[in-house]
Formats: C-alpha cells, structure tokens, sequence
C-alpha cells in the first residue's frame, strides 16, 4: 500500500471514529460528510501538487498551519523528556517522517516555477529554524539527528534548485516519477477493468431477459402489458448496467505516459420516491385477459405440466447452473404451473428452454463480440501515440473476453512485455538519479521494479543488489539480485564481487570467501580487477566479517 493510500485509509477510519489521532479528543476528527475532494487532496502525492505554475504547498515551516495531514510518527516519541516544547516536537517529527514524500519544491514551500531569488528567500526563511546551532547545549535525545536530517536536506533542496544543471537533472527525475506512476497504475488497473465489463454484460443481457413478458414481446395480445413508465424504468435499469469506460479509455496518457486529469465524481443521485401505498385487492379470479395471456405463455414455454405415473421416476434432466439456465429458469418460475410431486416437463417444454437459453447465449456472444471490438480499438490508437500502457490495459481487456482467439492472445502478450519493458526503462532512469543522489533505499526498489520488467537484464539485477546492500535493508534479496546477475555473466568479476559483499553483509563468510576466490581468478593479470578485489576483502573486513 502507498503512503497516499495509508494516509487514505487512516483518513477513512477517523471520520467514522474508529481511532482517535493524537492530540485529538473523542469526535474532533472530520466530520462523517465531509469533502471528500478535500480529504483526497490532503492525503494527494506532494509531488504531483507541483504541476507545472502551480500554486505551492509549503510543507516545512508552515507545514501544521497550512496542510491537514495525519502524522505518520509514533505518539509515543513525544513523550521523550528532551528540552523541546510539545509543538515543537510535532513540527519535527511531521516534516522528518515526511522527507521522502515530498519534493524539494515542496520542501521549500515553492513552486516549481520559482526563480532563483524566491528559491533563496524560503531556504533562508526555513533553515534557521532547524539549524542544529539554533538547539547548542539542549538535550535533544533523539531529535538531535531528526533535525540534522531535516537541516541537510533542506540544504540539498537548496543547492540542486539554485544550480541550472542540477535543477534540470531533478526536473526530469520527477517528470519520469511521475510518468511511471501513472503507467503503472494504468497497467495495474487491467483486472479490474476485466471484471468490470465481464460482469456488465451478463447484467445486460439478463436485464434483456428479466421479464417473460418482454422475451415473447411482440406486437399483439402477447406483448408487454406493462404500462408506459414501467416501460421506461426497465429500459434505463439495462442502460444502466452497460459497462462503464475502462481504465485506459478515461486516461489520457500521451507518449510515456503522462498522467491524465482523475475522472469527476458522479453525480449524486436523488432518492427515489417510496411508493403510494395500494390497497390490497379483494380476492378475485384474474381477468379473462390475463388469464389466457399466462395460459397462452404456459404453454409456449412449459407446455403446461405433464404428471408422472405414481412411484414413476422422474424423467426431466438437470439444467447447468449457467446464466441463461438462470434466465430459463426464472422466466418459468414467473409462469402459473401446476405444482405437485412427480411433475415432469413436456419435451415440448424443454425445448422452448433450450431456445430460451440459445437466444441468451447468442446475445451475450454478442455483447462480447462488441466489447472485443471496442477495445481492440481503443488499443490501436493508444498505439498510434505510443501509449503503451494503455495499449496492454486494452488488449488485456479484449484477449480476455476471447480466450480462444489465437491471435489476439499474441498480439496482447507481444504488447504486454512492450510495456514492460518500457516501464522498466522509466524505472532505470529514476533509480540511476536516486542513486547518483544517495538515496539507497528509493533506488533499491526502483532497481528491483527494472528487474520486473527485465528478468534477464544482468546488470540491473547486480545494482538491485547492490542499492540494497547500501541502503542497510533485507540483506538476503541482496543476495537473490546478486546471484542472478552471477547465473545470467558468471565471467563478469564485479557482480562476483557484489555477491562476495551480500554473502558478507547476510553472515555467509564461507560462500563470501569462495566468490572472492573465483573473482581473483578472473582477474587474472588485470590491474584493475585485481584492485577491486583488494578492496571487497578490505571492506568485508570492516564490516568485522574476515573472508
């Protein structure tokens, strides 16, 4: 789950008064029917605020004036006895526990069409605050390295948006963030859509079949007796259970896969009105009409009922719990039939069934064949403007209503690993820059999403490996990601090396001794090489492992 939908969910869970947030007391959270557009920008990616001559979000020295958020900190650390008041702690612990999240832009509480003077002015409006010289001689405890955290990267902010080198460098690393994102949502969001429009169709085509009166529909005694309004009611009841635009028709992702606007919300819909209560009818026969209507229907589609000999078996064969069986047999339950055990249908019944279930199967068939159509072309447009992610959310969609089509199936295999690929690309960007900038733990996962989309990509697996061994975390994938990288070059020495260094970093001196032993050998006379493997043995040693 992201930190968005985290802050979602805990969001959610206040306003019904599930938990109490800290320094809030019983019922002061949200109120049950508040905005939720404003719930949702609150808890929105600080990132994705920044659009392009945006208004700015500050987040460091106004941060608890100006943005509702849900603190992400343990309450409990504010009970730490250090020589800083209760607001102060909250003002530290919000924005330390929020760094990552947000951007630099953000950070200074400036948007990203800042000039180099404003960039200036907020570092020098927020820095002091947070400068460890503004706390000498406090007993600060723990807090002492949140603030110098927070000093630093208010400083890296400052100095890559004051440089027109490194500002550009970062501007296409949020570009290429956010791009990613959204083509990963777009991806993801395929088997949903699947279930959607699959469940869409069968509502459609049983409303089509929901009354006997409208299947034997047809000019004359035997049409719908229903009366205009009612009429009306069931055609908007099946408008309304065709299946809404997917995913990857409401986007509007061009080229790499920019993120398209969040569709509007629905409109509220108005209750509607209770009905007037009816009197009930004194007990009276139907009418003739009516009467002969039913009868009339009976017997087009049950034949009446034939009664078995006394202690006959019965004879009538089970009917598949399929849709139009449920169809079927729901039209005949609507039906006046004699009751009774040993009832058995007419073979004249059972076929007008089987006719019912064809005409069901015919117009489901085709309702799919329609929805197949309809995304096969929506994929060859996204296509056409290089909208990968897009394409493999349609051609998904449309192979999956026809397994067995061949063809489809390829073409949607083909267009899935052209997206994959593609989005690994983004990923490789965005985890080379997250590497370049010393945040490990970012490039670790965005290195091991490249390796997702390249399963034979060697080097990527062995920087997967090796982020994730500088970011301190999960020592053991370390190891996975290097041993890949070993299986896929055995005769490149740096991946040797890498995985000497995870089998040091997990405890398994032995297996880490035994790498560095082959990656002596491949180095042979090689300078270089040999220098790399002096320094894994040196550094394996400071980290107290001998091998």
């Amino acid at each position: 789950m992201s930190h968005g939908d985290t802050v979602e969910a805990l969001r959610r869970l206040r306003d019904f008064g599930a938990i109490v947030l800290d320094g809030e007391g019983p019922g002061q959270g949200s109120p049950r029917g508040a905005s939720e557009a404003g719930r949702r920008g609150a808890a929105a990616d600080p990132e994705k605020s920044m659009a392009s001559g945006g208004e700015s979000i500050p987040l460091g020295r106004d941060a608890l004036q100006q943005v509702e958020s849900l603190p992400l900190y343990d309450p409990a650390e504010l009970d730490e006895p250090v020589e800083l008041t209760s607001e102060r702690k909250r003002r530290i612990l919000d924005l330390y526990y929020r760094l990552e999240d947000l951007s630099y832009y953000a950070l200074l509480g400036v948007s990203d069409q800042a000039d180099k003077k404003q960039i200036k002015s907020a570092y020098y409006l927020l820095a002091p605050e947070f400068h460890p010289d503004t706390y000498f001689r406090k007993q600060l405890g723990s807090y002492k390295q949140k603030i110098e955290a927070i000093f630093t990267r208010i400083t890296l902010a400052h100095d890559t948006l004051t440089s027109r080198q490194r500002r550009a460098e970062y501007d296409g690393y949020l570009e290429q963030t956010h791009k990613n994102r959204a083509m990963a949502a777009l991806i993801e969001q395929a088997p949903r859509d699947i279930a959607t429009i699959t469940t869409a169709v069968d509502a459609t085509v049983r409303a089509a079949f929901a009354d006997p009166r409208d299947v034997a529909a047809s000019p004359g005694r035997y049409s719908s007796d229903r009366p205009p309004e009612a009429q009306v009611a069931a055609a908007s009841s099946a408008r309304a259970a065709a299946p809404a635009p997917p995913s990857h028709e409401r986007s509007a992702v061009d080229g790499g896969g920019a993120a398209a606007r969040p569709a509007a919300a629905p409109a509220p819909v108005a209750p509607a009105a209770a009905p007037a209560p009816v009197a009930p009818a004194p007990s009276a026969p139907s009418t003739p009409i009516a009467k002969d209507r039913r009868e009339t229907f009976a017997r087009k589609l049950t034949a009446g009922l034939r009664r078995a000999p006394a202690g006959a078996p019965s004879t009538a064969a089970p009917v598949a719990a399929s849709p139009a069986a449920s169809v079927a047999a729901g039209v005949a339950a609507a039906v006046t039939m004699p009751k009774g055990p040993g009832a058995v249908r007419s073979p004249e019944s059972m076929r007008a069934v089987e006719v019912l279930k064809a005409r069901y199967d015919n117009a489901r068939s085709e309702a799919l064949r329609n929805q197949i159509a309809r995304h096969s072309e929506a994929a060859r447009v996204a296509l056409e403007r290089n909208d990968y992610a897009g394409a493999a959310n349609a051609y998904r969609i449309a192979a999956s209503l026809a397994p067995d089509d061949p063809e489809l199936q390829k073409v949607s295999a083909d267009v899935q690993r052209l997206a994959a690929a593609t989005l690994a690309e983004g990923y490789l960007k965005q985890a080379n820059y997250e590497a370049q900038t010393g945040r490990w733990f970012d490039a670790a996962l965005s290195y091991a999403k490249v390796c997702n989309g390249r399963p034979d990509d060697a080097g990527a697996h062995e920087r997967a490996a090796y982020a994730t061994l500088q970011s301190g975390e999960n020592t053991r994938r370390a190891v996975e990601f290097a041993r890949r990288a070993v299986e896929l070059v055995p005769a490149s020495v740096e991946y040797r090396l890498t995985l000497a260094l995870a089998y040091s970093a997990a405890g398994l001196a032995k297996s880490a001794s035994g790498e560095l032993d082959r990656a002596t050998e491949l180095a042979g006379n090689d300078a270089r090489l040999r220098g790399l493997v002096a320094q894994a043995r040196e550094q394996a040693k400071r980290h107290g492992k001998q091998v």
